[in-house]
């Protein structure tokens, strides 16, 4: 363990500031530090660290890899949040038309269970059935902007479709 804890500490005191600063390039975030930090954990929880021929291309290519999910997660988020608040906008044009309180409720209420049928999708189902069928994107944006496949791109607005179609029928 002593010859372990040696190693972790040469690597950290190597190249611990050359990966933060590759970390916050890469991230262009506050969080460049916890990258780092992940990246040298999960080279802490690799079975045999010490037999990695490059252990300073592992945590470079780690922290790379770690960014590229952190930057996806952050979009995705960014563009739920957009369509939370291009929902409610049209949540409140309803309400601002010179309809009767009757219609403004009925509208309110179909929004809302559309929203809550929403919020009950997988995430990524979701956000998959949200860029297809509202935003317009095709299977190739979609599956681009998520990282999958553009079979599964397919499959989860396929699955969106058809859960929201039963619930609204039942």
């Amino acid at each position: 363990m002593p010859t372990r804890k040696r190693f972790f500490d040469f690597l950290f005191r190597t190249h611990g500031k050359e990966l933060l600063a590759f970390a916050w390039q890469h991230s262009g975030c506050q969080n460049a530090e916890d990258l780092v930090q992940e990246a040298y954990l999960r080279l802490l929880q690799h079975p045999s660290p010490e037999q990695i021929e490059n252990p300073r291309a592992f945590l470079y290519k780690t922290t790379l890899n770690l960014s590229i999910d952190y930057h996806r997660r952050q979009t995705t988020r960014e563009r739920f949040h957009c369509l939370e608040s291009k929902l409610q906008e049209e949540i409140e044009s309803i309400i601002d038309h010179k309809t009767s309180p009757e219609d403004n409720l009925a509208n309110c209420q179909e929004l809302e269970q559309f929203n809550q049928l929403l919020m009950s999708l997988p995430e990524l189902t979701r956000y998959a059935f949200i860029l297809h069928r509202l935003e317009g994107l095709s299977h190739l944006e979609v599956a681009q902007r998520l990282g999958i496949s553009i079979r599964n791109s397919e499959r989860r607005v396929k699955e969106a479709t058809h859960h929201i179609l039963n619930s609204l029928n039942n």
